[in-house]
């Protein structure tokens, strides 16, 4: 799939874009330090064909167009996410979906006008008054580097070996080569928002808008608390939070045909 771009607030933002006229369509939103390749084995999977599938790079990621400094906070995040969505729903239904901190920024773009009919919340970090970064992180863990600038290599190797528990060498090869292509400062500045509080309640904004959420983690999570939303209230689809067996934080990767088989019968579902 080539790589096409869409131009909000100055900024060339990519994407890439399979079955452009199937009725309705996922938007995939990646993390902190990944591009849009983190979600290529949901665009391969059969589960989802019949779906309109654009994968979003963030902006100083991958092939988008670095922002301006000031513009690397939560909030600012999901205006400019919300405005390309905007510019490609083609007036059809369609579901966001996230993975890492593309979860704040799909809850945080509840603030805005914006009308997905679902949501898929994967490896969720979403903050909220009663939901802080210490409660929701695990100790001990590589975490820092995607808050860094320049960390060590040796501890993005290490942190890569957290987030995921897939056996496939090509998924830490494309991670390694997406981490490198991050423009400075993307991780100070966003570490910097978020230490200085700049983020909206999140938890609450999903409780608010009411909208049917498919909520996964790895069962095996090492970077994030995989049970710290089990109380939180949330408008679950089929009321239940899924914990995929054999997954780390980037659960789609991981397990891709269990999580692209709960896509898909959760598209059945809202779409229907």
């Amino acid at each position: 799939m080539d790589t096409q771009y869409v131009h909000v607030d100055d900024l060339k933002i990519a994407y890439i874009e399979k079955n452009k006229d199937a009725p309705s369509t996922f938007f995939f939103i990646p993390g902190n330090s990944v591009s849009k390749r983190i979600w290529r084995k949901q665009f391969e999977s059969i589960s989802l064909s019949a779906y309109r599938m654009i994968a979003i790079d963030l902006p100083a990621h991958a092939d988008s167009d670095a922002a301006p400094e000031t513009a690397y906070t939560l909030p600012d995040l999901a205006e400019l996410l919300y405005k390309v969505i905007n510019k490609l729903t083609n007036n059809t239904p369609y579901i966001l979906a996230g993975v890492s901190l593309g979860t704040n920024i799909i809850a945080e773009m509840l603030a805005f006008k914006i009308h997905p009919i679902g949501l898929v919340l994967a490896g969720p970090c979403v903050f909220g008054k009663n939901y802080t970064v210490e409660q929701i992180a695990k100790p001990g863990t590589h975490v820092g580097v995607v808050f860094a600038d320049d960390p060590h290599d040796n501890d993005v190797v290490s942190y890569a070996h957290e987030i995921f528990l897939s056996p496939e060498d090509e998924d830490l090869k494309i991670f390694l080569e997406d981490f490198k292509r991050v423009q400075d400062p993307f991780r100070s500045s966003l570490a910097k928002s978020i230490f200085d509080g700049n983020y909206n309640d999140e938890v609450e904004l999903l409780q608010q808008k009411n909208i049917p959420s498919l909520i996964i983690f790895g069962r095996n999570e090492l970077v994030i608390n995989c049970n710290y939303l089990d109380n939180a209230e949330l408008p679950l689809w089929n009321k239940m939070i899924c914990k995929i067996e054999g997954a780390s934080h980037f659960v789609n990767s991981d397990q891709p045909v269990e999580f692209n088989k709960l896509l898909g019968e959760f598209a059945e579902d809202i779409f229907k």
